[in-house]
């Protein structure tokens, strides 16, 4: 049966249209060094020159086990080809040099659990990546003096030279390995894992959470940042769980993956990340002592809000885009609250799914299965952007808008299923999978793209503090061929958008096209075009953009 769905018009308004999508990779692409075609794809980013960083995988049959791997294209211009940065059939970096008496395991990439992200000036790729032990360390016993240890499971991997090296490492609690110990706390600290995607700024610098335990045991988190052009440099604190909030005598119970661009980093860090009362974003020059500077903070007037007097900030998104100047956020105001109710996905790693469906005690019907999950959210939500040079919040788009959208919060169960863990990387120090939510935004140069739910439609969509309108990207149930042509007669069933999606006037998404028989997905970009502010109708079903007169409340 042939898909039937709904294309739109081209409308050019404002001062902003969008010109043509270009495919990255899709479905009918073979995976490099395999003979079976890409099959699934994270969020991509992209920087100034239009370069494009993803991470995807293969096909699962025939041939067993899907590959896996992260990738670039230059988008500047027609016929570059895929360069591949890593893949689960390389060799995993470790540092260099080594220090005498540890020898290099040979171990593979096994996991890339983090999107990529890419420098907005420079080529320089920033990437996750889980491996089996990279390095064997002496260990020697009074029984065995010639004992080793194999170590080195996880790390933070970046190419600022070409090939891809280590930037940060769980074996700073090693002799000959102190430039990755936490800095702040006891020598000889070392991280236990790198939540969430870290960033890459100035060609050489990556910025990152780390989570790490103290001399007691106590599980501490912080963020982070380390300049690896020369293999010497130690990791430098942003902030951690044992610094106070700025202004409180309470400290940070929580941080998130920060973003960073032109030397400096913006992050979230709370008292209680389930239920925050105090913190908000900051912002941090990227030097040898840094100092948090707050860009909004939890409790501060949400602009652009006059639906009733409790109008205050009550919550942030972790997920903030940041270009040097402007920082994009969701956030939630007041204390009005929506009850949703989660269901486990269909798809995914099968151990996963199964402690979703079966909960802890892995049993049915025993009542800590974690489908028909309830969850709330803010009923009055937005997408905001920050100006750091001159202070101002202002909003974008919001659930009390005359526009329509309902919810930008979007929910995945993520982690670790039981039992999985070993090597130096403790099963403990793996969150267990649970229900987490997020929100998609990514600015350039003040415009805002973001993604959001209109019912139970969802689509991506463009703005600013200062348009007077939105424009539509794309949203579900659009003609496929209008984003790829290989997707002729399915409508678009996903999208997706990351921190890092939207630069020097170009957008990188994923998306994904399906009707009754068959599906297509892939990497996408297109180009936003400066107009005329007349409006001009310029033809039918070529590109579906659609603006929507509204108006701006601040």
């Amino acid at each position: 049966m042939a898909w039937s769905g709904s294309s739109a018009p081209i409308v050019r308004a404002g001062s902003i249209s969008l010109d043509g999508w270009q495919t990255v990779v899709n479905n009918t692409v073979v995976f490099p060094g395999d003979t079976r075609t890409f099959n699934s794809y994270n969020q991509p980013s992209i920087n100034d020159a239009g370069l494009v960083v993803f991470r995807g995988r293969s096909s699962g049959k025939p041939g067993g086990e899907p590959s896996s791997g992260i990738f670039t294209r230059d988008m500047s211009s027609a016929g570059q080809p895929l360069s591949v940065i890593a893949t689960r059939a390389m060799l995993a970096p470790v540092p260099s040099p080594l220090p005498p008496g540890v020898t290099a395991t040979n171990s593979k990439f096994n996991d890339f659990p983090a999107i990529p992200r890419i420098d907005r000036r420079s080529n320089t790729v920033v990437t996750r990546g889980q491996s089996g032990p990279t390095l064997e360390v002496p260990s020697p016993t009074p029984e065995d003096p010639t004992a080793t240890t194999r170590v080195g499971t996880s790390g933070i991997y970046t190419n600022p030279s070409g090939p891809l090296a280590v930037g940060a490492a769980i074996t700073g609690n090693l002799p000959g390995f102190g430039q990755f110990q936490v800095p702040g706390t006891t020598p000889g600290t070392k991280f236990d894992q790198f939540p969430g995607a870290p960033s890459v700024t100035d060609t050489s610098t990556v910025v990152f959470k780390g989570n790490w335990t103290d001399a007691t045991g106590t599980p501490q988190t912080g963020v982070y940042w380390r300049d690896v052009a020369n293999s010497a440099n130690p990791v430098v604190k942003i902030a951690d769980s044992n610094m106070n909030i700025p202004g409180s005598e309470t400290r940070f119970g929580s941080t998130a993956p920060p973003s960073a661009a032109a030397g400096k980093a913006v992050f979230l860090g709370v008292n209680n990340e389930a239920q925050p009362t105090l913190g908000g974003i900051y912002m941090a020059d990227l030097s040898p002592l840094p100092t948090l500077n707050s860009i909004v903070r939890i409790g501060d007037v949400a602009p652009g809000f006059a639906v009733n007097s409790d109008n205050t900030f009550t919550r942030l998104g972790e997920a903030l885009s940041y270009d040097g100047r402007y920082v994009a956020f969701w956030g939630g105001v007041g204390s009005a609250t929506n009850s949703l109710l989660l269901t486990c996905p269909e798809d995914g790693n099968a151990d996963v799914l199964e402690y979703c469906m079966l909960g802890p005690d892995g049993l049915p019907g025993t009542g800590d299965e974690f489908d028909n999950y309830p969850v709330t959210v803010p009923t009055y939500q937005g997408i905001f952007v920050a100006d750091t040079q001159d202070g101002s919040v202002d909003l974008v788009a919001s659930t009390w808008g005359s526009d329509g959208f309902t919810d930008f919060v979007y929910w995945g169960f993520t982690g670790r299923p039981p039992g999985v863990g070993g090597g130096d990387d403790p099963e403990e120090s793996l969150e267990l999978a649970r229900w987490r939510s997020t929100s998609f935004v990514a600015v350039d140069n003040g415009m805002v793209a973001f993604k959001g739910n209109k019912g139970d439609a969802f689509g991506l969509y463009l703005g600013s503090a200062d348009a007077g309108s939105l424009l539509t990207i794309a949203e579900m149930g659009w003609e496929g061929s209008l984003i790829d042509p290989s997707a002729a007669g399915m409508g678009i069933s996903a999208l997706g958008i990351e921190r890092d999606g939207f630069r020097n006037g170009r957008i990188a998404i994923t998306a994904s096209m399906a009707n009754d028989l068959e599906s297509m997905a892939g990497v996408y970009v297109v180009s936003t075009v400066p107009e005329p502010g007349t409006l001009t109708l310029v033809g039918m079903a070529v590109t579906a953009l659609v603006f929507h007169s509204r108006r701006r409340r601040r």
